[in-house]
């Protein structure tokens, strides 16, 4: 897994401001994401304070300058009073530029940190969660909820300490100007608090459920790319496409009554808002007109009553900011707990790969009989086998015993004398390297697709590995030898050669037992037997298992063949055995 660089910052520090921000099922696992940009945070938030500090001088500026200026006549006060507000509006603007930068440097590494956290998770589920996986909702929690949570964290902090700042300082201002005005302005602050916290559980509804739909649209949208070949096969491209009409307008009626809430929970705050400076812009006005209150400082109070409404409001915003990013929190806390990293095991005992089934049964889950029952099987090291049977008869199934992909109901399955389930399990999918019919290819070149199984395998390996699957003139004829590009989903390739680069990918791994699982089903016969041999060949020690639904004696030959029937019934007098030839 990929560690998140650490700070020197208290960790004390970093989990209380994660449990404040997120909750506390969230703050452990988000506290080392926030922990290595907290300090340059810190430098971000006192560039934003002097930001918000200078923000503060021009209506008092405004003031002096109509007051002191120009109701008095005396233009050296203008000139004064005009220049230094000229010289902090360029610092402002000056201050506001770095403060920009800086947010954005800082705010995207964490970001980064935090998807980082996020793939190691998805990296981590474990093997009997695969099935489950839904690429397009993964990837909206790695995308949209990743960068909810980071947008938040900084603006929790940087808005909330910058509207608390500003809230402080106009409330000072107003009250030096003149205290009973200030009362005036905050009059309707109770009620909009009152407000806001009442509207705060619907706007939590209204997220989860822009999110849940979010995801499915997604989800829709990364299958039907990944599954193209067999729309455009099939000719579904037009059933396909209707499909995602209900999908997608389920997810704008999610959008749209969120837009509406927000309008609401804004308007009110808003017009309350209005009501407050209309009630200063009256009393103030009257005293304008009756009491010869200075022009300047009505025009004053009303521009601090921007310091004061609004940061107020901010705060506020903050409140239902939360409930929604609650939400994202929630969907990326799933995905992690969900991937907890595998318990580690003990280190794998030394030996050439034997493998022992000593009476294994395995139901999957909902399931109403097991796939294999009371299955008994020795495989001596450098044995090759043939393992064959009817379509669900538990060959898939087995092979994910000898990995940890699968839990025995009963029995043990033990490598070299020791059970599989207790032993480190990325040492032991090293040591049992499986090769799937469908094996993945990644975009990038031959060389980084089969440099994944062994990172330091230099060139001339690569090469021999290339060899044994028969792709070596392949490469050298009109292509770019190990730097071939291999496209997105391998377009580049056919389904023989993807199969071909697969296994030579595994054939660089320290394995002691190779299962090819239908690895070779679109290989031809001449060339599938070659590579079968070429194989035998380079590793006669080990262990090698080759399932094939037919054609296997193109294969061989074969030092012994397991068959598996196809499993009886849980009524059934007798455990289905494998038949051993």
């Amino acid at each position: 897994m990929r560690s998140v660089p650490r700070s020197p910052f208290p960790d004390r520090i970093t989990a209380l401001f994660a449990r404040a921000l997120f909750g506390g099922e969230a703050g452990p696992w988000l506290a080392p994401v926030i922990r290595p940009v907290l300090r340059p945070l810190l430098v971000v938030l006192t560039v934003s304070l002097i930001s918000a500090a200078l923000a503060l001088a021009p209506p008092y500026l405004t003031k002096l300058i109509i007051d002191d200026g120009l109701l008095a006549g005396d233009a050296r006060a203008l000139l004064l009073w005009a220049g230094v507000a000229f010289a902090v509006g360029l610092a402002a603007v000056l201050v506001g530029a770095l403060n920009s930068l800086l947010h954005l440097r800082v705010s995207a590494r964490m970001l980064a940190h935090l998807r980082a956290r996020a793939l190691d998770a998805v990296l981590g589920l474990p093997p009997t969660r695969h099935p489950e996986v839904r690429v397009g909702e993964i990837m909206a929690r790695l995308d949209g909820d990743a960068a909810e949570v980071q947008r938040f964290a900084f603006d929790a902090l940087l808005a909330g300490l910058g509207a608390l700042f500003r809230l402080t300082g106009g409330a000072i201002m107003l009250a030096v100007i003149d205290w009973r005005l200030a009362l005036v302005a905050i009059a309707l602050t109770p009620a909009e608090l009152v407000f806001l916290a009442w509207a705060r559980p619907r706007t939590e509804r209204h997220a989860e459920r822009v999110r849940v739909h979010r995801g499915r649209l997604s989800a829709f949208l990364a299958e039907s790319v990944a599954g193209l070949g067999v729309i455009t096969a099939l000719g579904a491209t037009t059933t396909r496409a209707r499909r995602l009409g209900p999908v997608q307008d389920a997810q704008i009626d999610a959008l749209v009554r969120q837009r509406e809430w927000q309008e609401v929970t804004s308007g009110v705050p808003t017009i309350l808002g209005a009501v407050g400076r209309a009630a200063v812009l009256i009393v103030g006005g009257l005293w304008v007109i009756r009491d010869g209150w200075p022009l300047g400082s009505l025009i004053a109070m009303l521009a601090y009553m921007g310091f004061l409404v609004g940061p107020l409001r901010t705060l506020l915003g903050l409140y239902h900011a939360q409930a929604r990013v609650v939400v994202a929190v929630r969907r990326l806390t799933a995905l992690v707990r969900d991937a907890a990293p595998e318990a580690d095991g003990a280190p794998l005992p030394e030996g050439p790969g034997a493998l022992r089934l000593q009476a294994v049964t395995l139901t999957h889950p909902g399931a109403d009989a097991p796939v294999l029952r009371g299955l008994s099987l020795d495989i001596p090291a450098g044995t090759k086998v043939l393992l064959q049977g009817p379509s669900g008869a538990g060959k898939t199934s087995l092979i994910g015993l000898l990995t940890r992909a699968a839990q025995p109901d009963s029995g043990q399955v033990l490598l070299d004398g020791a059970p599989v389930h207790g032993l480190d399990p990325v040492a032991l999918r090293r040591a049992v390297v499986v090769v799937p019919q469908a094996g993945w290819l990644f975009s990038g070149t031959v060389a980084d697709n089969l440099r994944l199984a062994n990172p330091e395998a230099d060139d001339a390996a690569l090469w021999r590995v290339l060899a044994m699957v028969d792709l070596v003139d392949w490469l050298e004829t009109g292509r770019q030898g190990l730097e071939t590009p291999i496209g997105e989903r391998a377009l580049a390739v056919s389904g023989g050669q993807r199969q071909r680069l697969a296994i030579a990918r595994a054939l660089l791994a320290p394995f002691r037992v190779l299962v090819l699982d239908e690895s070779l089903s679109e290989v031809d016969g001449p060339t599938a037997a070659h590579i079968v041999a070429a194989i035998d060949s380079a590793v006669p020690t080990r262990t090698r298992i080759i399932v094939a639904h037919a054609g296997a004696d193109r294969l061989g030959p074969f030092d012994r063949t397991v068959t598996l029937p196809r499993p009886p019934p849980m009524s059934g007098p007798d455990p289905a055995r494998a038949d051993l030839g």
